[in-house]
């Protein structure tokens, strides 16, 4: 018997037109397009470097062959080498491809921290997805709306800003099916809360300036009060966590908005307790049990004016709770880096001084310590290093507190901050804000009484989600 022959491994041949995924991960490439052996193995995005275009000044343009020292300027890339912006060919490829955008891109997008325990995002709504054909739609509209604002290319921008438009359809017919017109609770009400919700995360994405999702915002409130809670389940607490983040939200519209029908101030039932052990929200950090405090601000405001003493009562009890409200240190939680930890207490901290001001903003009495709470919370925002995953819920108190700034260089950095924001997460309902804000802030740098945001949302009729 003769001796074993050694294996001969199969080499690709060396190319310099490999993707650039196999380059990246120093792997010889065979170059087959549109997708190489290993990305297909690997179920890998195979992307190509484009050609590069080399332009020379028109003058020297005959002499360039001629002349070794011509100066010549390397064009920019044609084409983003950003891995989501390539999309398949066939609608079941961009569906997994938008799939994996909502988990690996658009969740960390909107996520205060790396790892949110129990997020409801991954976690919840994406086995529903498998099983749930409007919970799929609502994730798909989602992850297009998005990835449609960071592509590089305005014809496959306008394809996915079409296939969301198609799955957001597909949504509200799967909730007319579903949600009865005589008032009980729908079929699947679970799964309804939460498509809904995403829909109102939809909105701020799109930033939408109707009171839609107001409309939405009062469907949920409804379906929960009739679900109610005893012996609550994990689905159905991680769906009132995700309610009342944007039920905070829709409180700071409560005293612009015209449609008074679309507030109901008979929910105190959905208030929350403070939680044990701790646990960071994916959208609310620690801050949970102060988003319910601040879903209260609005029936200060709306309580009998014949009866101000139940008016000052109830600002009283949430001003002390506000002031008073204490929560368990992330430092040190699994998984959690220290930098992060101090970002979600600054956080923690901007949210307790906006609480305050939309509070105060109700009181002629209180007015006057609006701007110590601004100018503190502004300070909590600066700690926030750009980029920080808790950045992506800093709209709540970057409005309020910005709102009330009126010397020109703390107006830039603010302003600047905004644009790094929406950069970041490309909401549209940071734009919003923006302009509005700077309606605010044009008279004060003329020399002029700032005017105020309530006044201007008034005025434009807009309405829209911090979220």
């Amino acid at each position: 018997m003769g001796e074993p022959r050694a294996r001969q491994r199969k080499f690709a041949p060396r190319t310099r037109q490999g993707c650039m995924t196999c380059r990246a991960r120093r792997k010889r490439c065979d170059g087959q397009r549109p997708d190489c052996q290993n990305c297909t193995r690997l179920n890998l995005s195979c992307e190509y470097q484009a050609p590069r275009r080399i332009t020379a000044d028109a003058a020297s343009s005959q002499d360039s062959e001629s002349s070794p020292d011509s100066s010549l300027t390397v064009g920019p890339l044609t084409h983003s080498l950003d891995p989501w912006d390539t999309l398949p060919g066939d609608e079941i490829g961009e569906r997994k491809h938008l799939l994996r955008y909502y988990v690996e891109a658009f969740v960390p997008s909107v996520s205060v921290a790396t790892i949110a325990t129990g997020s409801f995002y991954t976690s919840l709504y994406i086995p529903w997805a498998f099983e749930c054909d409007g919970m799929l739609d609502a994730i798909l509209a989602l992850s297009s709306a998005q990835l449609a604002r960071r592509s590089a290319s305005a014809d496959r921008a306008q394809h996915l800003r079409a296939v969301s438009a198609r799955h957001q359809r597909k949504c509200h017919a799967f909730l007319a099916d579903r949600v009865p017109g005589t008032g009980g609770p729908p079929r699947d009400a679970h799964q309804v809360i939460g498509i809904i919700l995403l829909l109102v995360g939809l909105e701020a994405l799109n930033g939408d300036k109707s009171t839609r999702w107001l409309s939405q915002m009062k469907c949920v409130r409804g379906i929960l009060q009739m679900l109610g809670n005893p012996g609550e389940s994990w689905e159905l607490h991680s769906l009132r966590r995700h309610f009342t983040y944007h039920n905070a939200m829709a409180s700071l519209m409560a005293r612009v908005s015209k449609n008074e029908s679309l507030f109901v101030y008979d929910d105190l039932m959905l208030a929350c307790e403070p939680e044990t052990p701790l646990v960071v929200d994916p959208l609310m950090g620690i801050t949970y049990y102060l988003c319910s405090l601040i879903s209260r601000i609005q029936y200060v405001s709306s309580i009998n004016p014949a009866f101000p003493q139940i008016s000052e009562a109830a600002f009283a009890v949430i001003e002390r709770d506000i002031q008073q409200w204490t929560y368990g240190s992330p430092i040190g939680l699994p998984g959690l880096d220290l930098p992060q930890a101090l970002d979600l207490i600054a956080l923690a901290e901007a949210y307790r001084l906006a609480a305050l001001i939309q509070l105060y903003r109700t009181s002629a009495a209180h007015k006057v310590l609006i701007p110590s709470c601004a100018s503190r919370a502004m300070g909590f925002i600066s700690r926030i290093p750009p980029g920080s995953p808790a950045e992506s819920s800093l709209l709540y108190p970057i409005f309020l507190a910005g709102a009330e700034l009126d010397n020109e260089p703390e107006i830039s950095k603010c302003f600047k901050r905004l644009a790094k924001i929406q950069q970041r997460n490309c909401y549209e309902n940071t734009s919003n804000v923006q302009k509005v804000l700077e309606e605010v802030w044009r008279p004060a740098l003329n020399g002029e009484q700032k005017r105020d945001w309530e006044d201007v949302l008034q005025e434009w009729g807009w309405s829209f989600t911090l979220g």
